[in-house]
């Protein structure tokens, strides 16, 4: 830009209205708000930096215009302005679908979710003075991390597959989606070169340099070559199936898992067509190709768990077996990795048991059977947790290695040389989803990936956890690590639709005790000894109890066999205060508050425990209501020796199970309301252990939130639906009072309180609100906006806690004074 062009910039920003000393920029034109941080980014000098530490402008601003000029590695900024960015880009996918209201509340938030204070009470203030509405006292911080670098969007469903390579000297990202799209992003910038558009998902892919020329190669029921550097087609050649993988070798053969044979093409012969290997078998899951001296072969793995091996390019059969078998039937495989091994190529093979086969790739020859320690040999544990989703193979200092990612999220290292297992440790509270070793530092890094949001990296040697790379907000499915100059990153692809890049060099210390490894599940507010505390709920194995004041872990429950626990809920009564908890596995248990074994246990069958409520029975025992993934409710009475009473059956298919649950005491008897995932809300009153149907509703999508309460002192009961509907019926005979159209999307919790002098509904949404409604009069009264989807909500003695994703906050109203800033030991 030239000097006069500055000058005019620089005049368009004088014209701006001013409030003190800040712009008024909710008043600015659009245009300037959509391109005044390319214009500065242009103009190169202190611009840039004068307009990004102007919080009003990030609050206003276009956020793909500001993403778009901002380098990847904030680093490169100093002190505030690093800061500001930091904040700014925690939830940078979040502010681009929110209006600017919103993504205050959220800057807000994020200030105070990474420590800077004073930037979150200026983030608080609008112009004129007014202050939002409610204030945030702490919050939890899990899943941001110093180690992000650039946000890219563009795809509108998840993103399934990921390679990274260079075009023309620039480091280059392709990604594959749902939405029948490739997309070339330039990881420098974190702009868009291309857009490929595909005649189906795209689900498999890969890259090649053909004859100097990068190209990119995608299957359907059609192989496409694409220009990288275009982002043109360059021809595409028929399948006589659906492609599953594929892959490619570097003289340009490629072989193809399809659902029916596996296929081998050449990226030379363009008028020869793609050639099935018939003899390899059918339903093919997995290819590779290898090589072995001169000779290249591919290998198929078919859903028969028979694993083939063929010549490349004829395709003449060298062997076909079945590797491993648990009895009579083979044991499925679910995972393939490859690798060149002191010049002899070696496969790793995982298990739907949890073992790896270990084999030489070229002649099949057995080389090692790696065992999960629960595994015995004709014998399959029960379920599919232990299954092999993800292998690598990598060298270490003392030979080679085989990692193994399972679907419990457990990390396996066995040595190749010896087939013994080195270390076993759960690595994430979802699924191991991809693996990858890379270099940082002369260090080798295993990354991996997972359907908690995370990424980690690990020193590869010795297993120590480096760091925690947290900010997608869905699972994340891909992870490739590349050069960004001498900076080494990892790019990430997840079912957030995001595309993300990391800077590794970093480390973290271990994650502190009282952060939640999965999504909050539960989360209910009471008063315990006097203090408010937050009980909390994540699908793993502990029960959390917060100070509401502080958000200190000041204890956990935990299932005695390591069990994952859904849903929890509190009693306190005649001074004691018990927990009860069900889990993944049907179990439900009850613990006395301060003691860290379950007091009393019971199964009520293998079905999952979905929503649960305890209450008081009479002036001696309680009661605990369950509602299950099969659709039964059922009540336990701890401490009487009486056994589980069934209040409704299980349900036929699989939308009949239990969503939401809610109970209150009533001189009649225990009032139990439940939703379910079939649309259906009943309302039974519990007397004398006998369920009696008050009334029942159908709605026309599934229930995820239901709740007690009163309106004008009359007692009514309240569903939220997956279309964002909250309605409130009387609690007697069931009449519709009010019908709220309450969400742009699912309602995921419902609390009826108090809130000021004005009986209030809570609810919170998928939408990333949560809206406060006066019940006489439907009237929305406040709205806080969060930077992920709202599972669950509470409200109690004018506190607000709130979980969304893996977060807990909790906040207060700005109308009167916040509770003292100090912060617990883990909080950031």
């Amino acid at each position: 830009m030239t000097g006069d062009e500055e000058a005019v910039f620089r005049r368009l920003l004088s014209r701006l209205p001013r409030y003190g000393t800040g712009r008024r920029w909710d008043l600015a034109d659009p245009y300037l708000r959509r391109h005044a941080a390319e214009h500065a980014a242009r103009v190169g000098g202190d611009l840039l930096g004068e307009l990004l530490s102007d919080g009003e402008y990030l609050v206003n601003a276009d956020p793909r215009s500001v993403t778009s000029a901002l380098s990847p590695f904030r680093d490169v900024y100093g002190g505030f302005i690093q800061q500001l960015l930091d904040v700014y880009c925690a939830s940078v996918s979040w502010h681009q679908r929110v209006d600017p209201r919103a993504r205050r509340q959220i800057l807000a938030l994020d200030a105070l979710r990474l420590g800077h204070r004073e930037l979150a009470a200026s983030m608080e203030r609008l112009p004129g003075g007014r202050v939002l509405p409610w204030h945030c006292v702490w919050s939890s911080a899990t899943n941001v991390s110093p180690s992000a670098g650039a946000t890219m969007t563009g795809h509108a469903e998840a993103i399934t597959a990921l390679t990274v390579t260079e075009v023309a000297g620039r480091l280059v990202a392709a990604t594959g989606s749902k939405d029948h799209t490739v997309r070339i992003w330039d990881l420098t910038t974190g702009r868009t070169r291309h857009v490929l558009l595909h005649g189906s998902p795209v689900t498999s892919f890969a890259s090649a340099l053909l004859d100097g020329r990068p190209v990119l190669v995608t299957g359907s029921d059609r192989v496409t070559r694409w220009d990288l550097s275009t982002g043109r087609p360059m021809g595409s050649l028929s399948v006589g199936s659906p492609v599953r993988q594929l892959v490619i070798d570097d003289s340009g053969l490629i072989a193809m898992a399809t659902e029916t044979f596996p296929y081998v093409a050449d990226l030379r012969a363009e008028a020869e067509p793609p050639r099935p290997v018939r003899a390899a078998g059918q339903r093919v899951r997995f290819v590779a190709v290898c090589r072995e001296g001169n000779s290249r072969f591919a290998l198929a793995v078919t859903e028969g768990s028979y694993v083939s091996a063929f010549a490349l390019p004829g395709g003449e059969l060298r062997y076909r077996d079945v590797l491993r078998r648990n009895g009579n039937a083979a044991d499925r495989i679910t995972a393939l990795a490859t690798r060149d091994v002191d010049g002899q190529c070696v496969a790793v093979v995982g298990h739907a048991s949890g073992a790896c086969t270990a084999f030489h790739a070229h002649s099949g020859l057995l080389v090692h059977s790696l065992l999960h320690p629960a595994v015995t040999e004709g014998r399959r544990p029960l379920g599919e947790r232990n299954e092999i989703d993800s292998i690598e193979i990598h060298p270490s200092a003392h030979g080679w290695r085989a990692v193994a990612g399972h679907r419990d999220g457990m990390l396996r290292t066995w040595d190749l040389g010896s087939g013994g297992l080195l270390r076993e440790e759960r690595a994430h509270a979802g699924r191991v989803t991809d693996l990858v070793t890379t270099t940082v530092n002369g260090r080798r890094v295993l990354l991996t990936a997972s359907e908690d949001d995370t990424v980690r990296s690990w020193d590869a040697e010795t297993g120590e956890l480096r760091d925690v790379l947290a900010g997608h907000t869905s699972g994340v499915n891909r992870v490739a690590p590349a050069l960004s100059g001498t900076r080494p990153v990892a790019v990430t692809v997840s079912k957030d639709r995001t595309v993300r890049t990391w800077d590794l060099r970093n480390r973290r210390p271990a994650r502190l005790p009282g952060e939640h490894p999965n999504w909050v599940r539960t989360l209910g507010l009471h008063r315990i000894d006097g203090r408010l505390y937050a009980v909390t709920s994540c699908r793993d194995a502990s029960i959390r109890v917060l100070d509401a004041g502080t958000g200190e872990n000041v204890g956990e429950c935990t299932d005695p066999d390591g069990q994952p626990l859904q849903a929890a809920d509190v009693l306190t009564d005649r001074g004691y205060t018990w927990i009860a908890a069900g889990g993944e596995q049907g179990r439900l248990h009850l613990w006395e508050y301060g003691r860290p074994e379950p007091r009393e246990s019971t199964d009520p069958g293998p079905s999952a425990v979905t929503a649960l409520a305890i209450l008081a029975r009479d002036r001696r025992w309680f009661q605990v209501v369950a509602g299950r993934n099969d659709g039964a409710l059922t009540v336990w009475y701890p401490g009487t020796g009486e056994e589980l009473r069934l209040l409704t059956p299980p349900g036929r298919g699989r939308d009949a199970g239990v969503s939401a649950l809610a109970v209150a005491a009533t001189p009649h008897g225990t009032v139990v309301l439940s939703g379910a995932y079939d649309g259906t809300c009943r309302t039974l009153l519990l007397r004398d252990g006998r369920p009696l149907l008050l009334h029942s509703h159908r709605y026309e999508t599934p229930v995820k939130a239901v709740a007690i309460g009163s309106v004008a002192g009359e007692p009514v009961t309240a569903a939220g639906d997956e279309s964002g509907r909250i309605t409130l019926n009387r609690l007697t005979d069931g009449t519709v009072l009010r019908t709220l159209l309450a969400h742009t999307g699912p309602v995921r919790s419902l609390a009826f309180s108090r809130v000021g002098h004005v009986d209030a509904l809570v609810s919170g949404s998928s939408d990333g609100t949560v809206r406060i409604w006066e019940t006489s009069t439907g009237t929305q009264l406040d709205r806080i906006d969060l930077p992920d989807y709202v599972q669950t909500v509470a409200h109690a003695d004018g506190v607000l806690a709130i979980g969304y994703g893996r977060e807990v906050s909790v906040f207060t109203p700005s109308s009167r004074p916040a509770q003292p800033e100090h912060r617990a030991e883990g909080s950031r």
